[in-house]
């Protein structure tokens, strides 16, 4: 790659604010309710939505600290810099494919970006081994206990977009 190149490349990465949330994926954003596994619909882990993938590249929602990265690549965490935590969970059960089918770009503790390559999972694995590949954000810990995080209605979104109105 020449110069220009590598500067266009460059110039191309967004800055995101610290208190912004984006997509993890390309994907259709849906409320909790509609995913099909009780522990994430029914939102025990704290505040869920959900992605049904357009393709198998997961993003960091968030700036922040890679807290935890499970070795299977199924599933991570990032640490806000106000303390909020968000979960990543990629696919409903998929943690039984021992990691087969996921690319892991980041390890833990590591500083992350928002839209920053954290995951490449491969969707036609994930349906061949008979499990739902929707994927979940969790709100595990807000900054102030009493609050929310506001999200953007439902619909689709493009890995990397703001998806949150205020944190």
């Amino acid at each position: 790659m020449d110069l220009f190149g590598k500067l266009k490349k460059k110039e191309e990465t967004k800055i995101y604010g610290d208190n912004e949330v984006t997509a993890i994926a390309n994907a259709k954003m849906i409320p909790a309710s509609a995913i099909n596994d009780p522990a994430f619909s029914k939102e025990m882990l704290g505040q869920t939505i959900g992605f049904e993938l357009k393709d198998g590249l997961i993003v960091s929602p968030a700036n922040g600290t890679l807290e935890v990265m499970f070795p299977t690549g199924h599933a991570f965490g990032v640490r806000m810099h106000d303390d909020t935590a968000l979960l990543v969970h990629i696919g409903i059960d998929t943690v039984e494919m021992d990691g087969e089918g996921f690319q892991v770009f980041a390890k833990q503790g590591d500083k992350v970006r928002a839209g920053q390559k954290l995951v490449k999972v491969d969707l036609d694995k994930i349906k061949k081994a008979g499990f739902d590949s929707t994927t979940m954000l969790i709100v595990t810990e807000v900054s102030n206990s009493n609050d929310k995080i506001d999200f953007i209605d439902f619909r689709d979104v493009e890995c990397g977009e703001i998806i949150n109105k205020s944190l």
